[in-house]
């Protein structure tokens, strides 16, 4: 059994019990990237305790509590916004894709594409799965507009300057100025490093400590809701974190999924990525959604017809079969 399908198994077989979905999934792979640590200790809703005020507290931490209550509001007003069509579909009368049409999609996308995909996944620093709420977190961050090589540039520099790409105390010691020269190599550096900062400072001051592990025995509902709380966390890296640490199955749409959803015809053409995401994790059969989000991956960067800047003469393979059903 290749990684991908031991992922993508486990992935699946969360979804079928509540049980089951809340249970803490440990990696088993030798990671070197994304490097293991000691499990922490385990963070609850009943015994968290919140940092005192102003107590041994630094300036931006205190900062940080000042600025709680308009933060709180904006969180409460980007949780209401997306969660208005959490559990289905934002367009229910509009068609596709159908399950008949997702299956054929991956069937083709299978034949063009997993070679590439497992080859992605049989790399020693990709890993099947994150232990660790907020290391998943950074991940995701790291991870954003950018490829996975280039991710896993930026991780490498931060294991050299840091010894660990999950060193919290000396980044956040460090400062922003040297997080954003160590992963200036990934992309996007002065805006993730602000991301990442962001983050470790809110977290810390909700919690006294780095530690985002009790939302590993949350519902979906209650997971979601606070990871679209911290500023700078969308709906797609918190799919990110429900999937690749909680090991909830959420289909996840970025630029190519949703440049591909608009080709097939498989979201309205006024549709938002936000919106498409929802339409697409309601609609796409659950035992798909793990493999055929990284097919779409490869194959938008590499269709002749559905990459970026593609010229209109060229033609889609997996459209061709999918049109002959539509």
């Amino acid at each position: 059994m290749t990684r991908s399908t031991r992922a993508a198994a486990r992935v699946t077989k969360q979804v079928t019990s509540n049980a089951a979905k809340r249970r803490h999934s440990q990696s088993t792979v030798d990671e070197k990237t994304i490097s293991k640590r000691q499990a922490p200790s385990q963070v609850t809703k009943k015994n968290v305790v919140k940092h005192p005020a102003n107590e041994d507290l630094s300036s931006s931490e205190v900062k940080v509590k000042k600025n709680t209550a308009s933060s709180d509001a904006i969180a409460d007003k980007k949780w209401k916004s997306w969660s208005a069509n959490a559990t289905s579909t934002p367009y229910p009368d509009f068609g596709h894709p159908t399950p008949e049409e997702c299956q054929i999609a991956h069937d083709v996308l299978y034949k063009l594409h997993n070679d590439a995909v497992e080859a992605e996944f049989n790399d020693e620093n990709t890993p099947e799965t994150i232990p660790f709420v907020l290391d998943a977190m950074l991940v995701a961050v790291l991870s954003q507009a950018t490829s996975w090589s280039n991710a896993k540039r930026a991780m490498n520099s931060m294991k050299a300057t840091y010894g660990s790409v999950f060193a919290y105390d000396a980044i956040f010691s460090g400062g922003p100025e040297k997080l954003q020269d160590t992963i200036r190599c990934g992309g996007l550096h002065i805006r993730k490093t602000k991301i990442i900062f962001s983050i470790l400072e809110d977290v810390k001051a909700r919690y006294g400590r780095w530690n985002l592990d009790h939302l590993l025995d949350e519902s979906d509902e209650e997971a979601m809701k606070e990871l679209m709380s911290y500023k700078y966390v969308g709906p797609k890296s918190a799919f990110v974190v429900m999937g690749w640490c909680l090991k909830r199955n959420r289909f996840t749409v970025d630029t190519h999924v949703y440049r591909i959803a608009g080709l097939w015809g498989w979201r309205p053409k006024e549709a938002t990525r936000e919106k498409t995401q929802l339409h697409l994790d309601a609609v796409i059969p659950v035992e798909l959604k793990f493999k055929l989000h990284f097919f779409l991956i490869q194959h938008g960067r590499t269709c002749p017809a559905c990459r970026g800047g593609a010229k209109k003469d060229q033609k889609c393979k997996v459209s061709k079969e999918i049109r002959k059903i539509a």
